[in-house]
């Protein structure tokens, strides 16, 4: 057994893990930013260490060397990847600690073990630690540690590089064999004497490819929640994060005949203080002017839709596609010095959505893309239009810069919140398999 690699090699990983210390500087001004230290969060903290430690548990196991090595390649380029971006984007956490936000480390460590076991080992092992993973990212939500966005930047960052690191586990010198007979089939394992090795051969990657995962990441520069109420509303306000970081995950299958099926979520949220200049009430509760109050605006948005593919031209292809979004729009309000005076008001819609998307490839590695998408339903509607260059990388890999803009009515008879868009730069990165 090869104990002693795998140990140093869980060793080396762990060492870049965040810490389980309480990231809480004792900012509990209200109920916004006040953290929560309980045993969720507590249960998270531990989990995110567990995870890969599990990972390194089932390759020794396995007397799985390679395993571990892949484990460790993926667990510390997550890592170095997300406190790099940590240090470029400088978002204030939620209990406003520290300027380190995004996207989440310890979301990152628990979907590097989950997707290692997945991908490794297979859904055995895979499944539970999945549901433990996004266990640790509900967590640091809830204690008030991350936001939405963060989490799920951290873990689709895990994602892709285990992707890129981590292969199939199997076994040299085992072989199923199939032989068609006049009454079926007949079926037989060969067994060889690589099968009885100690040292077990790096695995083989099986690339089906009709899986795509994007991550993107971007910055929102129009000021929505100013947009949706705050500049009627407040004076002398401004944005917690000029830059208004958030994430986003896009899951594509193919059907097959340029046909493919598509679900994402991209959560945002967007928080300011100010003092208010005009009286408001939100859930019952009043603000009255002079109030200096912090507020949190968000906007998560989850569906997806059903895309028929059609091929124009050699290089140019249209999907048409039909779907579903939800999205939840939310306010929370609170006084900023000592809280008391906490309110939270919440609308969800439900909207289908058309969508056309056009791709033209300019050439074998650069294509060009537009994305034009309506959804609606009574007096609400939301558009999003889209468009950018995409770099192929290779068959499994590609990566693209886009320009997004977002435009949301509301039926001001039903919703609290007014009007508002937004206008963003999106970085993406994906991998089919």
């Amino acid at each position: 057994m090869r104990l002693t690699p795998i140990a140093t090699a869980l060793m080396a990983s762990l060492c870049v893990l965040p810490v389980l210390a309480d990231d809480n500087n004792g900012l509990e001004d209200n109920d916004i930013n006040r953290s929560v230290n309980d045993s969720i969060v507590k249960a998270g903290d531990m989990l995110q260490i567990l995870l890969p430690a599990t990972g390194y548990f089932a390759a020794w196991l396995h007397d799985d060397f390679e395993g571990a090595k892949q484990l460790t390649y993926a667990t510390l380029s997550t890592q170095l990847i997300i406190h790099g971006v940590k240090e470029g984007v400088g978002r204030k956490r939620p209990n406003e600690s520290s300027w380190n936000s995004f996207p989440s480390g310890h979301t990152g460590a628990a979907f590097s073990g989950a997707a290692f076991l997945q991908s490794r080992y297979g859904a055995y092992w895979g499944i539970p630690a999945y549901a433990a993973a996004t266990f640790v990212g509900a967590s640091r939500i809830h204690g008030n540690r991350h936001y939405a966005g963060d989490v799920v930047a951290g873990g689709a960052t895990a994602f892709l590089m285990n992707q890129y690191f981590v292969s199939p586990y199997r076994t040299e010198g085992v072989y199923i064999n199939a032989t068609p007979t006049a009454d079926g089939m007949a079926m037989g394992v060969t067994v060889t004497g690589e099968a009885f090795e100690s040292t077990k051969p790096k695995a083989q990657k099986v690339e089906k490819l009709k899986h795509r995962l994007e991550l993107g990441i971007g910055a929102n520069f129009a000021d929505s929640s100013a947009q949706a109420g705050a500049a009627e509303f407040l004076t002398n306000d401004e944005l917690i994060d000029e830059a208004q970081p958030f994430s986003y995950v896009n899951y594509q299958y193919e059907l097959g005949g340029g046909d493919f099926i598509e679900a994402e979520f991209l959560p945002s949220e967007t928080r300011r203080r100010g003092v208010v200049a005009k009286d408001f009430t939100v859930d019952g509760v009043e603000y009255r002017v002079g109030d200096e109050v912090l507020t949190a605006f968000r906007h998560w948005v989850l569906g997806g839709n059903v895309y028929k593919g059609l091929s124009l031209t050699d290089s140019l292809q249209l999907d048409i596609g039909l779907g579903l979004y939800v999205h939840l729009i939310g306010l929370d309000v609170d006084l900023d010095d000592g809280g008391g005076r906490y309110s939270d008001d919440e609308d969800w819609k439900a909207l289908p959505a058309g969508t056309a998307k056009l791709n033209w490839n300019m050439s074998e590695s650069f294509s060009l893309q537009t994305n034009l998408q309506y959804q609606t339903w009574e007096s609400d509607s939301h558009l999003v239009a889209e468009a950018g260059i995409r770099y192929q990388l290779n068959k499994a890999w590609d990566i693209g810069v886009k320009y997004s803009y977002t435009q949301t009515e509301l039926d001001q008879k039903t919703s609290f919140l007014y009007d508002y868009d937004s206008s963003s730069v999106v970085l993406t990165f994906a991998n089919r398999f």
